[in-house]
């Protein structure tokens, strides 16, 4: 017997199928399958991907959902109350990955090798090996056409929609200009900014702490044009969300403000980008300042506590008893993760970098 509260919840899913339904103007039908046990709903069910639930010994209830057209059809095994929040996301999801013949293309451009690296006749002389894709770049190749774009690139394809832009270390005007442009004609931009990459550290360098620092990543031409500052020389010390961590063997634990923990209380909970993290870990983090410029709304999807300061990156990682130490709250929260939206204006009034200028009317100018 299914409990009250999943009937209520069934209750609200078939609603929200049934407002698909009217919405499609035809082009879609919901049919409702109860798989008792042993019985050709059951068989159905299972092989299109829906799974029952246990709720007591030998009972299990279904409530999922398998969507179909033509030879393809995308589950959703068990619509989870938990994930009530995200149902239209999901359903939009899987009707998007059967109604869609081509994949919508998703560039990423980054300065790590998030795209995994094949192995060649010099690495193997070396002992070295190859990489797999990140697990990011996995997860996102079930869904999406992904797409690698040079960082040096200075132009992106028209017919990428998303572009995931990581770590763009030493990225130069003319890519930034053409960022520019792919946002100003409709793009969705996604840009992962840190003062301090540990990922980007060179294997030796990581066992040194007294070692040149990681390198740092901002986007010094675009944030300025949308109100914003992202200070890469500074990261983010909060002693709510600090712990005590241990980097050498043998060596006791110390806390480390700048490595914090970002939980529910500082992340956004009714966005659904961000509604189903629990938990961030984020090592030397830079923050957001500033404010949107006309035109632009600002969401802050995960931000500090108000026991927060910026201190120097190299502070960050060679003496965090000192930064503990010396500790001077800001006593105002810091936006870590924003989302911009809202009609975007050039960074680049007079064009892309490297162009001559065109002369003023009226004004004569040599060459």
């Amino acid at each position: 017997v299914m409990p009250a509260s999943m009937k209520v919840y069934a209750r609200r899913v078939e609603s929200m199928l049934r407002e698909y339904e009217e919405l499609s103007n035809g082009q879609m039908t919901i049919r409702k399958l109860n798989p008792e046990p042993d019985s050709d709903a059951e068989d159905s069910a299972r092989l299109d991907g829906v799974t029952g639930q246990p709720i007591n010994l030998g009972e299990s209830i279904y409530l999922g959902v398998a969507i179909s057209m033509l030879d393809r059809t995308a589950a959703l095994p068990f619509l989870s109350p938990n994930r009530e929040e995200l149902l239209e996301y999901d359903l939009s999801r899987a009707i998007s990955q059967v109604v869609k013949a081509e994949k919508p293309v998703v560039g990423v451009m980054s300065a790590l090798p998030v795209m995994g690296a094949a192995m060649n006749p010099m690495m193997m002389r070396m002992g070295q090996q190859g990489s797999q894709p990140w697990a990011l770049i996995s997860e996102l190749q079930r869904d999406f056409d992904v797409r690698e774009i040079p960082l040096a690139a200075e132009e992106i394809e028209d017919d990428v929609r998303v572009l995931l832009l990581i770590h763009p270390k030493d990225i130069t005007e003319a890519t930034q200009f053409a960022i520019d442009q792919f946002v100003l004609r409709g793009g969705r931009l996604i840009a992962m900014l840190d003062p301090m990459a540990i990922s980007d550290q060179q294997p030796q360098a990581q066992q040194n702490p007294m070692g040149p620092p990681p390198s740092p990543s901002t986007l010094d031409k675009l944030l300025p044009a949308w109100g914003l500052d992202f200070d890469n020389t500074k990261v983010v010390a909060d002693m709510n969300l600090a712990r005590e961590l241990s980097f050498q063997r043998g060596q006791p634990p110390q806390l480390v403000p700048t490595f914090l923990f970002v939980g529910p209380d500082n992340i956004d909970r009714e966005d659904v980008s961000t509604a189903q993290i629990d938990d961030v870990w984020m090592p030397f983090p830079g923050a957001f300042s500033g404010t949107p410029v006309d035109g632009l709304e600002q969401t802050i999807l995960m931000k500090t506590t108000e026991r927060s300061q910026m201190v120097e990156g190299f502070l960050a990682q060679m003496a965090p008893q000192q930064i503990a130490k010396d500790f001077v709250a800001s006593s105002k929260e810091m936006p870590l993760a924003i989302r911009l939206t809202g009609k975007f204006k050039t960074a680049f009034p007079d064009g892309k970098p490297g162009l001559p200028t065109p002369p003023v009317d009226g004004e004569e100018r040599a060459e």
